[in-house]
């Protein structure tokens, strides 16, 4: 989808898939496409939402949002949290909008790779509510969730095409870099502040009138480290409990260092501010089954096999929650 008028087609099929047998208040799981080039992404030759509804047994929406130099951030939030009211309003059941969403409603999950990872992350922790319809489940490959911070990893390769396609995302998708540093952009900011801070533009002088100048267009700003600082999410007051998660990391992947610190900061809210273990020395048991980190070989991409683990992953913990 689009936008809330305007749905986006997929193959002919439509923007939503039912499983096989599809069966009353079963599972509905929202699918975020990954946002790079078609060519860079030669593993995904399966079509993801038939994968998904057969795998999970649920019904799959596909959210599109626009992405480009022309629409750059914020627009793909807008076009996200537009879509998901569209979907409580339009695919949800109407006899539930009256009763507490969990337990008798169909749950919510939400699923993205990649770009499409950074807003299903930012979905699922700003839409985890307890007593109306929220997600409840939410899986992730190798998503982005930190832009404030460049894409420097010891494992980044500027020759390597699709480590090139996501050092090029980061810049073409911001034209105020004030707005990588919005946790709606980098969901990792819900937990702790940016460790650089937020660059201001180097004006120079000229000999002959004294008068500051505009840098160069394309001169990157310069980043000054700072100190980072845990902050608490979800706040005890805010109706949210942050939704089972399960995180897929490339052991060659860019961004393996990013999604790793955001399985950590979000199982330590999960010891902290659930269960009220004060004396923190590292996630519980629980803390990590309800944050699962699956660390996969190379750029660990999802193909179909990977997609039919991720639903399978889904069934299994969306039918829990009931």
């Amino acid at each position: 989808m689009a936008a809330p008028e305007e749905l986006s087609w997929i193959d002919g099929d439509g923007p939503i898939r039912n499983p096989p047998r599809p069966s009353n208040n079963g599972p509905i799981i929202l699918y975020l496409p990954p946002g790079l080039p078609s060519n860079t992404l030669t593993h995904q030759k399966h079509d993801p939402l038939n994968t998904l509804a057969f795998s999970a047994h649920a019904i799959i929406v596909h959210i599109n949002y626009r992405l480009s130099q022309k629409e750059p951030y914020p627009k793909p939030i807008h076009d996200v949290l537009a879509s998901y009211d569209w979907i409580l309003k339009h695919v949800l059941p109407t006899n539930h909008n009256d009763s507490p969403y969990r337990p008798h409603g169909p749950k919510l999950g939400i699923c993205g790779e990649l770009m499409g990872g950074s807003l299903a992350a930012m979905l699922a922790l700003t839409e985890c509510h307890v007593n109306k319809p929220g997600i409840s489940a939410t899986s992730l490959g190798n998503p982005i969730v930190d832009w404030s911070t460049p894409f420097d990893a010891p494992n980044f390769d500027p020759t390597n095409d699709f480590d090139e396609d996501i050092g090029s995302l980061r810049g073409d998708s911001f034209t105020n870099p004030e707005h990588r540093y919005d946790p709606f952009a980098s969901p990792l900011l819900f937990f702790r502040t940016p460790a650089f801070e937020l660059p201001t533009p180097a004006y120079g002088f000229s000999s002959l009138t004294s008068k500051p100048e505009p840098p160069e267009r394309d001169s990157p700003p310069t980043l000054t480290p700072q100190r980072r600082s845990h902050r608490k999410y979800p706040l005890a007051d805010s109706g949210l409990r942050l939704p089972s998660t399960r995180i897929d990391v490339g052991q060659t992947n860019p961004l393996r260092e990013q999604a790793m610190e955001f399985a950590q900061l979000m199982q330590r809210s999960v010891d902290l501010y659930e269960r009220g273990n004060g004396g923190y020395r590292g996630a519980s048991d629980e803390a990590q089954r309800r944050v699962k980190v699956v660390e996969r070989e190379g750029k660990g991409l999802w193909g179909e096999r990977e997609m039919m683990e991720v639903g399978a992953w889904f069934g299994e913990v969306l039918r829990a929650e009931g």
